[in-house]
């Protein structure tokens, strides 16, 4: 087993975050980031089940986040939105439809775009042991579709009934638990929901679906290098050789985002993380922003109080202690 080798037979842990590049490093054995896209003070949460060869978890963010991530290899990660999370999420830049259950198989990246308030739910185990769960119940292997990358949309009873099942395994308090009947509690819930998924969606984009995933992941490239001035629009529209309304649309289709919002909120993201990482830098607050392209002073200290609650100054202080 990968993530969890060397672990207990069952850890059960809760964690708290007010920052989304922390919130990112909890998950165990996973590869990710996350930065904050809407205003506020970030909130989250992560309650986490460590069972051998399974691992369960349920997880809150209060802002609009985007993800990029990665379960651990030889696995395959389910995850289970719950109800009502909205248009704004998406999933490798699709829209989400109600009641539907997200697949990527470990070792391989995946996007999230995740609306306020958001709450998933996360199941990660071997293809293996999926495979012989589905032999157990059913007395066939797994289907193809469940290894794969992509979306499967359950009744809506059906999928209310998995996020009941999974709510009761992490509430139950670990002193009077045994892994093995959560491990199986968990996975026969989670195998019975799927066998009743009503539409699979594979993810295969089309060209233009394919392109509109390009611009955004360009975009994000072009956000994580510092630059003394932020790309207009029209520059961006330049670079990747679009029309501006094209980009708009292309924008709100894989992030429900435009893509000014989009740049300024990742910009943001990386002057707050060179704040926190680097205690000990004493440049100057304002050289640090002007050189990731806030030329500014009073509208980055505005722009940036507004997206996290509080001051560079403030977020450079709490760094040190």
């Amino acid at each position: 087993m990968h993530a969890l080798t060397g672990m207990a037979s069952m850890q059960l842990t809760t964690r708290m975050a007010e920052d989304a590049a922390d919130h990112a490093a909890f998950i165990t054995g996973w590869q990710q980031h996350y930065a904050q896209l809407s205003c506020g003070r970030y909130q989250g949460r992560l309650d986490e089940l460590c069972l051998p060869r399974l691992q369960v978890f349920r997880e809150f963010s209060s802002c609009e986040t985007w993800q990029h991530c990665q379960a651990w290899p030889d696995a395959v990660w389910f995850g289970i939105p719950r109800p009502g999370a909205g248009g704004q999420l998406r999933y490798c830049g699709r829209s989400v439809p109600a009641y539907t259950v997200l697949l990527s198989p470990g070792g391989s990246d995946f996007t999230l775009r995740t609306p306020p308030g958001f709450l998933i739910y996360g199941m990660v185990l071997p293809l293996a042991l999926l495979d012989l769960h589905a032999q157990l119940l059913t007395g066939s292997h797994a289907p193809a579709s469940w290894r794969h990358r992509g979306m499967l949309t359950l009744p809506a009873t059906a999928y209310a009934q998995l996020c009941q099942t999974l709510d009761s395994i992490l509430d139950t308090p670990a002193a009077s638990a045994a892994p093995s009947r959560l491990a199986q509690a968990s996975i026969t819930a989670l195998i019975q929901a799927l066998l009743q998924a009503q539409g699979i969606d594979g993810l295969c984009r089309s060209s233009i679906q394919q392109r509109h995933l390009a611009w955004v992941e360009a975009a994000c490239a072009l956000a994580a290098s510092p630059a003394d001035v932020l790309p207009t629009v029209d520059e961006l529209c330049a670079r990747l050789h679009v029309t501006r309304r094209t980009l708009q649309n292309g924008f709100q289709e894989v992030v429900a985002t435009s893509p000014l919002q989009w740049l300024r909120a990742l910009r943001l993201h990386h002057v707050r993380q060179a704040l926190r990482t680097t205690p000990a830098d004493d440049t100057p607050i304002n050289d640090l922003a002007a050189a990731w392209g806030f030329v500014s002073p009073s509208h980055f200290s505005y722009d940036y109080r507004r997206q996290f609650g509080e001051t560079p100054s403030q977020t450079r202080q709490l760094s040190r202690l």
